[in-house]
C-alpha cells in the first residue's frame, strides 16, 4: 500500500474510536487547533451519536454514572462544565454529588463536541466506518477503512477504548454453543430472558453488576448467579470525610509495603470517623506516580496478589445501584460464587456449569439457561481478533507491553513497535495505556491525558501561515508496505 504523493496544506490528526477519549480529544484539538487543523474521527460505533461508545451508550436509565457529576467535566479548567450542563439540559436539581444516568452524559460529551466544533478554527470530519489496515512511514500515516475509503494523516491515534472480553478456556465450549453469550453487551445478552428462569454471569465486577440491572430491566425474574475466582464485589460509594495525602517518595516501593500503608491509612481514618473510601480517593491524584515509582516485579506482584481487592474499591457503585443490588443479594435472587469454572456442559435448553469451589475445593455444579461473559475487557492484545490491531501486530508497529494490560508507549503516548523504536507518527490513548499510567480508564484522569495528548500533537503542527502557503513544498513522499 502506497501514499500517494499530494500536497499537504491542512495538518491532518486521525483519531480511530469514537468513545469518550477519542472524542474527548478531538474537543481538545479543535479547541486548541487554528485554520490548518484538520482532526478526522473514524469511529465503528452506531451513528446516532458521537461519543457514546459502549460505556455510555446505553439507554438503560439504571446504567448510572460510578463517580459524581461535580467530577465529570470533560476539561480540567472548567470542572463545573458537566454540571451545569446538566442543570440546564437534565435536571436544575442536579448538585455536585448527584450519579446521573450514563446515557445523559454520552448526550453531553456529544454535545460538548458540537459546541466546540461550531466555535473552532480547525475542522473536524466525522466517518463512521471501521479503520481495517494503516501503513506508517517517516512523515505520516495511510489509514484504510473498511467502506473502501482511504485517509491521509500526518497523525494518528489509536482510541479503541476498553476491548470485548475474550472467551474463557473451558472444556465443553465451543464456537457452536447456543447458550453462551461472548459479549455483554450484545442484544444477544438479554433477547427473550424474560422465558427463563437461571442465568450465569461470568466475572463479578462492574459489567455483572451492569448486566444484572439490565436483566431485571428486560423482566427477568428468575435467578442471577454471579461466579468469579474470589466473588468479590465492587463496594459502594458513600459520603465519607476526606483524608490527606499520605504517599511520598519516601514511601515503600513494594506491593506489600503499600499495602501495609493504606490499611494502617485505614485504621487511622476509620478512627477519626471516616473510612477507607476517603483513603483511597486521597491517593487518586498520585496513583499514576506511584505505579511509575514501582519496579516491574512488584506491579506484577500487585496484579498477582493486590489488583481485584483494589478495584472493587477503587472503581465502586452508585449508592442508587448499590441499594438495589444489595435488596437482591438479600433476598438471594442475586446469588454470588466463588471457584474456578472446570467446565461447561450444554444440553438441550440449559446448560451445566461445573467450578471448584475457593475455599473448600469442592466441585459444585450450576445448572442455568444462559451464560454471559462478563469478565471484563481483554488487555492482552495477542488474544484480540480486531482487524486493526492484528494488521498493526504482523507488521511490528505495535506490541503489548511487558505486563499485557494494553500497548507498550512511551511517556508522551507515542506507540513503541516491534524493535522498541518510539513512533513519530502513531499514538495510544485511553485503557491501552494502562501499563504507564495504571488510572487510564475513568473520566477524571482521561481528560487530563487527552489535554496532555492534544497539546502534544500539536506541537509539532506547523504554524498557520506555512499551512496556507501553496507554494509550501511539504509534499508526502509515497511509503511503501513495511514488511516488519
Amino acid at each position: 500500500m502506497y501514499l500517494q504523493q499530494e500536497m499537504r496544506i491542512p495538518f491532518t490528526l486521525a483519531i480511530i474510536g469514537g468513545g469518550f477519549c477519542g472524542t474527548a480529544l478531538a474537543a481538545h484539538l479543535l479547541r486548541r487547533g487554528h485554520t490548518g487543523v484538520r482532526v478526522i474521527v473514524v469511529d465503528r460505533g452506531p451513528s446516532a451519536g458521537r461519543g457514546r461508545g459502549v460505556a455510555y451508550g446505553t439507554q438503560f436509565n439504571g446504567h448510572l454514572l460510578n463517580v459524581q457529576a461535580g467530577n465529570m467535566s470533560m476539561f480540567s479548567d472548567q470542572p463545573e462544565h458537566f454540571l451545569r450542563w446538566a442543570q440546564r439540559n437534565y435536571e436544575p436539581a442536579v448538585d455536585s454529588g448527584s450519579f446521573l444516568p450514563r446515557r445523559i452524559y454520552g448526550q453531553y460529551v456529544e454535545a460538548s463536541l458540537r459546541e466546540i466544533e461550531r466555535t473552532s478554527e480547525a475542522r473536524l470530519q466525522w466517518l463512521n466506518d471501521e479503520a481495517i489496515m494503516l501503513q506508517c512511514g517517516s512523515r505520516g500515516a495511510e489509514i484504510l477503512l473498511r467502506s473502501g475509503e482511504r485517509i491521509v494523516a500526518d497523525k494518528v491515534v489509536l482510541a479503541l477504548g476498553n476491548l470485548p472480553p475474550s472467551d474463557p478456556s473451558l472444556r465443553g465450549l465451543t464456537g457452536s454453543s447456543k447458550r453462551y453469550v461472548s459479549y455483554p453487551w450484545s442484544s444477544k445478552a438479554t433477547e427473550g430472558v424474560e422465558q427463563e428462569d437461571e442465568i450465569l454471569l461470568l466475572g463479578s465486577g462492574l459489567t455483572s453488576v451492569d448486566m444484572a440491572l439490565a436483566l431485571r430491566a428486560r423482566e427477568f425474574k428468575g435467578t442471577i448467579h454471579i461466579l468469579s475466582r474470589r466473588g468479590l464485589l465492587p463496594q459502594p460509594h458513600r459520603s465519607v470525610a476526606p483524608w490527606k495525602l499520605f504517599w511520598d517518595e519516601t514511601s515503600p516501593r513494594t506491593a506489600r509495603g503499600l499495602v501495609r500503608l493504606i490499611r494502617e491509612q485505614a485504621r487511622l481514618a476509620e478512627a477519626a470517623g471516616s473510612d477507607w473510601r476517603a483513603v483511597i480517593d486521597a491517593l487518586r491524584p498520585v496513583t499514576s506516580k506511584i505505579w511509575h515509582f514501582l519496579p516491574e516485579v512488584e506491579q506484577r506482584r500487585f496484579l498477582r496478589h493486590v489488583r481485584v481487592h483494589w478495584e472493587v474499591r477503587r472503581h465502586r457503585l452508585a449508592p442508587e445501584v448499590a441499594r438495589i443490588f444489595g435488596q437482591q443479594l438479600i433476598t438471594e435472587k442475586i446469588q454470588v460464587h466463588a471457584g474456578r469454572v472446570i467446565a461447561y456442559r450444554e444440553s438441550g435448553d440449559s446448560v451445566e456449569i461445573s467450578y471448584r469451589e475457593r475455599r473448600t475445593e469442592n466441585v459444585r455444579h450450576l445448572r442455568v439457561a444462559r451464560v454471559i461473559n462478563c469478565t471484563g475487557p481483554e488487555t492482552d492484545c495477542r488474544k484480540l481478533e480486531d482487524v486493526l490491531l492484528t494488521d498493526l501486530r504482523s507488521q511490528g508497529l505495535i506490541r503489548p507491553d511487558p505486563l499485557f494490560l494494553g500497548l507498550d508507549a512511551n511517556e508522551d503516548g507515542a506507540a513503541i513497535d516491534r524493535q522498541g523504536r518510539e513512533s513519530r507518527v502513531l499514538h495510544v490513548a485511553g485503557p491501552a495505556r494502562k501499563a504507564q499510567l495504571w488510572e487510564s480508564t475513568a473520566v477524571p484522569e482521561l481528560r487530563q491525558q487527552m489535554q496532555r495528548l492534544a497539546e502534544h500533537l500539536l506541537a509539532s503542527c506547523p504554524a498557520p501561515e506555512e499551512l496556507r502557503n501553496p507554494g509550501d513544498p511539504r509534499e508526502m513522499s509515497p511509503i511503501a508496505s513495511q514488511q516488519v
